[in-house]
């Protein structure tokens, strides 16, 4: 099942009908889609060499991608040869594989290669600079630890440092293209199944069951569920020594998210505690957050969340739970979870609502285009969705409700009471409001937000445009 990924495929076509050598790096996050991605590229292909690197050793690694290669060539004296490391592996593939012809090579997990070899890159720019470069390869390297893929594959440190023709980061689906994946669920379930999985693509299909309910049973709170260990593996796999990380997560998924906080609840003081922090940034898994109106180079009161919806879901629910898990009480735990997954939802909510706003305003549904996107607060308010326009000076302040029950005319007046609390070029700009809710609104709000000019949607509105 392959689903979008219309832009990055748009963008290897274009790459692939040019002329001469190209060099493509692919990472992202595990479970995310890259395998799907160069297996969708290359499915047409006629010239096509596809090599998964996995955890052996180099020699077993060097007899594997052999393997690849004949299946391509048959060139029987390659299945003869024995390569003793990477240098002479490029060395015969340099003799052998053609020069004139568009010939995909991709290799799929590069960093098992650069973990087993570390001077990998090294050999493979010396062959690209004195071989690769001038023929008409395709060459994609793909890899899964972001840190290492930065790190040694593209930062300026990196021997292969600015030989690569594009980069691809790819990206956990928006939850429209993720509710592709869940199409036999009403709008509200594919929220709080989302809110769990994220936009990950393997997570995505994972999704068997019938309920919400019955897939966190199944696959995340019993011993043999798919998701139960994920956490610890994608972590030990990005890091050395995970404890630290795992730690300043369940700090932030407990709700310590300001600095101070997740210092103190990790015990490790501030300065330290900032360089994890950047590295969690780095490769996606957490985001310093300012408020939208706020330049975030100058703004010293940010509040750090764990971006992957997968990783918060777990911090929040399973860890803390792991004895009961592992004891099999997990009854008493399936009722505390759902009981709690309104209040947890809520954020992911505010996130899909931003996305829908954002899809309504190139549909041309709002009253103008709004360009930066966040959410706003101080130390006693808060506004779930704020977009701006600095070129107009256009705002839209907007409210998210994740309850059941109708909306009122009190949502409504408490954020127009709290719009004037957003210093931002109060003089000068228009006003513009919305209020996105679950359960819908009275009669009265309806009303009153029509008097006023205030948007309203509902999960009706939603369903519709996802």
């Amino acid at each position: 099942m392959f689903i979008n990924r219309e832009y990055e495929l748009n963008h290897l076509e274009e790459e692939f009908l040019k002329d001469t050598a190209r060099f493509v790096v692919i990472y992202g996050r595990r479970r995310v889609g890259k395998t799907a991605l160069i297996e969708e590229f290359g499915r047409n292909k006629k010239d096509f060499i596809y090599y998964l690197a996995d955890q052996q050793s180099q020699t077993q690694q060097i007899e594997s991608f052999k393997q690849q290669i004949y299946e391509y060539t048959r060139d029987d004296f390659l299945l003869k040869m024995r390569f003793d490391d990477w240098d002479q592996f490029f060395g015969y593939l340099s003799k052998i594989l053609p020069a004139d012809k568009r010939l995909v090579l991709a290799v799929d997990e590069i960093t098992y290669l650069i973990k087993s070899t570390p001077a990998f890159t090294s050999i493979l720019q010396k062959y690209w600079d004195t071989f690769f470069s001038g023929t008409k390869i395709f060459l994609i390297l793909s890899g899964s630890l972001v840190g290492m893929m930065l790190r040694d594959v593209l930062n300026y440190d990196s021997p292969l440092y600015g030989r690569r023709t594009s980069q691809i980061h790819l990206r956990a689906f928006d939850f429209k293209h993720a509710s592709m994946f869940l199409e036999r669920f009403d709008i509200e379930d594919r929220i709080l199944l989302y809110s769990i999985t994220g936009g990950v693509a393997k997570y995505l299909l994972l999704i068997e069951e019938d309920s919400v309910r019955e897939f966190i049973r199944k696959k995340i709170i019993e011993k043999e569920g798919f998701f139960y260990q994920e956490t610890i593996f994608l972590l030990s796999q990005e890091f050395k020594n995970p404890n630290v990380y795992l730690s300043i997560l369940k700090a932030i998924a407990l709700g310590h998210t300001k600095l101070g906080e997740i210092s103190n609840f990790v015990g490790i003081d501030g300065k330290k505690i900032t360089r994890y922090l950047d590295v969690l940034q780095e490769i996606g898994v957490v985001m310093r957050q300012v408020p939208v109106t706020e330049d975030p180079l100058r703004f010293r009161k940010s509040i750090y969340h764990i971006e992957d919806n997968f990783l918060d879901f777990w911090f929040r629910f399973v860890m803390p739970n792991r004895s009961r898990i592992e004891l099999r009480d997990t009854k008493g735990l399936l009722d505390n979870v759902m009981d709690l997954m309104p209040d947890y939802a809520s954020a992911t909510f505010e996130d899909v609502s931003m996305e829908f706003l954002q899809g309504a305003g190139r549909e041309g549904r709002l009253p103008a285009q709004f360009i930066h996107w966040g959410r706003w607060w101080d130390r006693e308010n808060e506004i779930d969705v704020v977009a701006l326009n600095r070129n107009t000076f256009d705002i839209l302040f907007c409210e998210c409700k994740w309850r059941s029950r109708k909306a009122g005319v009190d949502v409504i007046a408490q954020l127009l009471d709290k719009a004037p609390l957003v210093n931002w070029f109060n003089e000068r700009r228009r006003e513009h409001y919305a209020v996105i809710s679950k359960g819908g609104f009275t009669k009265k709000a309806v009303e009153f937000a029509e008097e006023r000019g205030v948007l309203l949607f509902d999960l009706k509105d939603m369903g519709e445009y996802f």
